[in-house]
């Protein structure tokens, strides 16, 4: 069995050359390997056998040869797939499912059952090319760009993407090298795999709607970093899978989805702060690390950044809200016959679409969206590994509880005040599916979280109107402006 771990970034046709202009100038040690045709076959039963059990099985050609891969269950931290992967060659081009090890297999499958329902359901063709890269640090990275189609009942899907792989070495330096990389051609973050994609082609399925769980899975079982950590990968995930969303609906609705998994980025790494600069103490007792204060620190800036950089996509959104939702008058303020039709003329002007691509093209989101990627894995494996060490059980006497880190969170004086509502809104989504926040209902109000995450709840509508008025976007009277601007204080 290997360990598959590479890094998937969605590209454009440029890449390829983009990617050898920039080895050539680099100062990296890099090996350009022939380029090579690959297709790919993707076999499943009629019942989705393989599908259900999260594997994938292949069988790759090229050049006469041929090798049968099967891929386990895995994960995916801010586009790293991980999964297990077995491989052994074939002298042509069909299944045999024996020449697996057995034990590979989940009891409940027979092997000879399954391999007599396997079809071929859908099939990946596409021209690779590979650059071998060695890091000063002595870590091996396979660089590709597959450039083809995913095929399947006569239809087809584009494959345009860099893959990273590693062969050898820390798997965080994968986020190092794509960070290099999204600074010389577009990428953005792969969360899906091409197998993926096929299944979806195969069975004619649209493209999957994203709408956030209610609460974010967690266990008061877990450490404070443990579920630090957890809470920071859910909220990554949440951005990405708006972020992808929006790229094939175009919907403002999937990019509230998005803005709220910044949000909810932003005030998680504050929340467990402490936590984290406790778990970098304990590391520069132990050994070296890469999860310093600073390392939280830096990313919070990014973050704040990030946020500062879609303020006025956040305005042109709340101008919609404010007008489809006809916010103003089922509030009853004042003027509201005067402002409604203000809003709409503003919302045929802002051109939102085209703002809101134009802000994903920048590399800025897809470098904190790393940065935050390879924070969760480097800070899950220092903790997987220090969990028995001598400075761990030295120091896990002064860590803070979940219990304590939950009162004193909910418990610090300006939680309740108005600027604070996105981390209420936060305490509820990680800490509401837990059980363990009840005696705080009160402070956390009847408000929908989600609602106050993607900046549609009535403080927000409110706060909006504000700076519309003042930036004299929406041109009122100075009396009319005057009596809005004391109604939006006074509700």
């Amino acid at each position: 069995m290997d360990l598959e771990i590479e890094l998937k970034l969605l590209a454009t046709p440029s890449a390829q050359q983009d990617i050898l202009s920039w080895l050539t100038r680099s100062q990296l040690n890099y090996t350009v390997l022939a380029k090579k045709q690959l297709r790919n076959d993707y076999f499943e039963t009629p019942q989705r056998t393989l599908r259900k059990l999260d594997i994938g099985l292949r069988i790759r050609g090229h050049n006469g040869e041929f090798e049968q891969t099967v891929k386990t269950k895995g994960r995916v931290i801010a586009g790293m797939h991980q999964r297990p992967e077995y491989n052994v060659s074939l002298p042509s081009p069909v299944l045999q499912l024996a020449l697996f090890d057995e034990d590979i297999w989940p009891q409940s499958i027979d092997v000879n059952v399954l391999e007599n329902d396997l079809y071929l359901m859908f099939s990946t063709d596409f021209l690779r090319h590979t650059y071998l890269i060695t890091l000063s640090s002595g870590t091996h990275v396979e660089l590709v760009f597959d450039q083809g189609t995913i095929s399947a009942n006569g239809r087809s899907v584009a494959i345009c993407e860099i893959e990273l792989e590693l062969k050898r070495g820390e798997p965080s330096e994968l986020f190092e090298l794509a960070q290099q990389l999204v600074d010389i051609t577009p990428l953005r973050v792969g969360l899906h795999s091409k197998a993926a994609r096929g299944y979806r082609l195969a069975d004619n399925l649209a493209e999957p709607t994203y709408a956030p769980a209610p609460n974010f899975s967690a266990s008061l079982e877990y450490t404070p970093v443990q579920h630090g950590l957890s809470m920071l990968e859910q909220a990554l995930d949440v951005w990405q899978q708006g972020e992808a969303a929006f790229y094939q609906s175009q919907s403002v609705n999937d990019w509230r989805n998005m803005r709220a998994g910044i949000i909810l980025a932003q005030e998680i790494l504050g929340i467990y702060q402490h936590v984290f600069e406790s778990q970098a103490i304990i590391a520069v007792s132990g050994s070296a690390t890469t999860l310093t204060t600073s390392v939280v620190l830096t990313l919070q800036g990014k973050l704040d950044a990030l946020s500062m950089h879609y303020q006025d996509a956040d305005l042109m959104l709340a101008a919609i809200h404010l007008h489809h939702s006809d916010f103003l008058t089922q509030h009853k303020a004042p003027y509201y016959a005067q402002v409604n039709p203000k809003l709409a003329e503003f919302n045929k002007t802002a051109n939102v679409l085209t703002t809101l691509n134009s802000l994903l093209a920048d590399p800025q989101g897809v470098h904190v969206q790393l940065s935050l990627g390879a924070l969760c894995l480097t800070a899950m494996n220092e903790n997987a590994t220090r969990e028995g060490s001598p400075a761990r059980k030295e120091h896990a006497a002064k860590e803070v509880t979940m219990p304590q880190l939950i009162h004193d969170t909910m418990s610090t004086k300006d939680i309740g005040l108005p600027y604070k509502r996105n981390k209420l809104a936060t305490c509820q989504v990680i800490w509401g599916g837990l059980g363990a926040i009840n005696e705080y209902d009160a402070q956390l109000g009847d408000s929908n979280p989600w609602s106050v995450l993607r900046s549609e709840d009535d403080k927000s509508m409110r706060d909006a109107l504000k700076i519309l008025l003042e930036r004299n976007v929406l041109s009122v009277e100075a009396s009319e402006k005057t009596e809005l601007m004391a109604w939006r204080a006074n509700n």
